[in-house]
């Protein structure tokens, strides 16, 4: 064997080492509202939480539910969960646990769990997304319409308009001129001609 199939061999062997030493992992990411009219929904009213805990649950063996993973939302109310290995999240939650603050007027009652949703898969790395979790006040708030259920607006009468006419048909072109002839000019090495 030549020595640069030798050092090649030897660079294969190494990289295949450490590639087998690599292990994936999983990312969850969500993001947390307050739902400050309190109809179960993200509306104009509603505004990201900061400093909220948010716990993701996986049955276990047993069927019963454990706590994963608990982690406190940023500034922008983004949370983000990092599992090693690459887990069986199907079955999982993530659910709004409580306020890491202990003072927010929006961390009375905790909205319903969401399943996190795989967004892609690709080398033993795995990335799932959770729908927005929705954290809210004892009541609602007064600018909030005092509705149970969303009004719909009701749909435009249809209004049927009629057939646009055809246009008549166009004259046709008249000729073009003939094209005048394209000068000739002929390369020459000399620079006064």
């Amino acid at each position: 064997m030549e020595w640069s199939q030798e050092i090649f061999f030897i660079a294969f062997l190494i990289a295949a080492a450490a590639i087998h030493e690599v292990h994936g992992y999983a990312v969850v990411t969500g993001t947390v509202f307050c739902d400050q009219c309190k109809d179960g929904q993200i509306s104009l009213f509603d505004y990201p939480l900061y400093g909220i805990k948010v716990e993701m649950a996986c049955p276990g063996s047993d069927g019963q539910f454990t706590m994963w993973r608990e982690e406190t939302t940023n500034w922008l109310g983004n949370y983000a969960m990092k599992f090693e290995g690459t887990p069986d999240l199907s079955g999982c939650y993530s659910q709004v646990s409580g306020n890491a603050q202990g003072s927010s007027r929006c961390g009375a009652a905790a909205g319903p769990a969401m399943h996190p949703r795989l967004m892609f898969r690709m080398f033993d790395m795995e990335m799932y997304t959770v729908d927005p979790l929705l954290s809210q006040p004892a009541q609602p708030m007064p600018f909030c319409s005092r509705s149970t259920s969303p009004v719909v607006a009701p749909a435009p009468p249809v209004r049927l308009l009629p057939p646009v006419p055809r246009l008549p048909p166009l004259p046709p072109l008249p000729q073009l001129p003939p094209m005048p002839p394209v000068p000739y000019f002929e390369a020459s090495a000399c620079p006064y001609q």
